[in-house]
């Protein structure tokens, strides 16, 4: 990540922060997109005995194709943050003044990276599978374009960054085994009335 976009070099406003803090916060950003890779409960993109460390190679590149981890994208914050002005957090999640599949609004995916990253993996898998008769490079055009095209510059660029990361040093399994359990992230709450509690 920092050799993708060093930290602490934009010249935005809302997006200036010292090398430093931008070290720190891409901390976090790496840790949120590993606990969606690493989540049990969320089949990777990718086969293999490293196809979680892949998954998450992919979030990352396109985190950084979409935002270039960029604070003000990352926090939501500024009036550059939102791309046309629908776009949210790091994945640039078009979302608009609604929700996600997932129940979560703009202020849900920039208060919580772990929604964000959770958010476009499903967007991310959604347009492999709506593009899944194009060349392997190719399938993220309806994330990238909002259609399947042949030959997407966009696609083949996110998909490229990815591809180039160094090996894992370690399979999924053996990062998985040296990982505490966790309580999966629960999806917002329906609207409605609450429950009745049947406690009287």
């Amino acid at each position: 990540m920092v050799t993708w976009a060093p930290p602490g070099t934009s010249l935005i406003k809302d997006a200036i922060e010292t090398p430093e803090a931008g070290r720190a916060r891409y901390h976090e950003i790496a840790s949120a997109a590993a606990k969606v890779a690493y989540d049990p409960e969320l089949k990777p993109l990718f086969g293999g005995p490293r196809g979680r460390a892949e998954t998450m190679a992919l979030l990352l590149s396109i985190a950084y194709y979409e935002s270039g981890y960029r604070r003000d994208v990352d926090l939501g914050i500024g009036k550059l943050a939102r791309g046309s002005g629908l776009d949210s957090c790091l994945l640039q999640v078009r979302v608009g003044a609604g929700r996600t599949r997932e129940g979560w609004s703009h202020e849900d995916l920039v208060a919580d990276r772990e929604k964000c990253f959770r958010a476009g993996l499903a967007l991310i898998r959604r347009s492999f599978g709506a593009c899944r008769k194009q060349d392997a490079r190719d399938r993220l055009s309806a994330y990238t374009r909002g259609r399947c095209i042949d030959n997407d510059k966009h696609s083949r660029a996110r998909i490229g960054r990815a591809l180039n990361v160094p090996r894992a040093p370690m399979t999924d399994e053996a990062v998985l085994a040296s990982t505490p359990r966790r309580d999966p992230i629960p999806a917002a709450p329906q609207s409605g009335p609450p429950p009745h509690n049947n406690d009287s």
